[in-house]
């Protein structure tokens, strides 16, 4: 849930993917059967700096982008899952054998779940606004979109290493925040100010509330992937139009 981060918690959201992730790894690398792996992961990845009016002439990052400096415990927990993947890709005579593909999932817009299944009750009753400033960046991609683009991974032998499962066309806080309102035709006029998101969620709250995130998918799109909600306000329309 949206709740600050104890050193407990912290611990359990690095096991709890990191440990059974190298497992599998480890059995699929000793395995003499060929094996796609497709391992979750997150755009948290590359960081939470990402605003409005600071980074708006910096292209969005792809999977070509060097992740290995990026600050921030979910941009640590994406690397650590991503290198317990990596056993299942062998060396070697055997290096080709398994593929490993580490699917780097933004938001998925669902109103049954996630992000936006907390906020859609909140939104609904009218009490929704900016987080902070607003003008951090918000990654995201619509379930439906999710699902194809999954399939879409399973199917192309080509996709190997991170791939950036993400809506080609990023938000800011403020964005979201509109369209959201939109969709469901209520007002968004209650922001939550930092001081109060920093109170309430600590470093939880800095990172994932205010801290701002975006990035390219870049090989799903030169795989042939396309997407069907592009952009913020169609993937909000179908999370709340379809139950999915």
């Amino acid at each position: 849930g949206i709740q600050a981060w104890s050193d407990e918690k912290k611990n359990s959201i690095m096991n709890s993917r990191v440990g059974p992730t190298n497992a599998l790894a480890t059995a699929i690398a000793a395995s003499k059967t060929p094996t796609t792996f497709i391992v979750a992961s997150g755009v948290g990845v590359y960081g939470s700096n990402f605003f409005a009016n600071e980074n708006d002439e910096t292209s969005l990052p792809d999977e070509t982008f060097d992740v290995s400096e990026t600050t921030g415990f979910l941009a640590e927990v994406s690397r650590q899952w991503e290198a317990a993947s990596q056993p299942a890709v062998g060396s070697g005579a055997i290096s080709k054998k398994n593929r490993v593909v580490n699917l780097r999932l933004a938001p998925i817009m669902s109103k049954l779940g996630g992000a936006l299944g907390k906020l859609y009750p909140i939104f609904f009753l009218g009490g929704g606004g900016i987080v902070g400033s607003g003008d951090q960046y918000f990654s995201y991609v619509s379930a439906r979109d999710a699902a194809k683009a999954i399939v879409h991974t399973i199917e192309t032998s080509s996709l190997s290493g991170p791939v950036n499962l993400v809506a080609p066309i990023p938000c800011t806080n403020k964005e979201f925040t509109s369209a959201l309102g939109k969709v469901l035709f209520r007002p968004t006029i209650l922001p939550l100010p930092e001081f109060a998101v920093k109170l309430l969620f600590g470093e939880m709250g800095e990172e994932m509330l205010l801290g701002g995130v975006k990035a390219a998918p870049k090989k799903l799109i030169d795989s042939g992937f396309e997407f069907q909600h592009e952009n913020i306000e169609k993937a909000l329309e179908s999370a709340v139009n379809e139950n999915i």
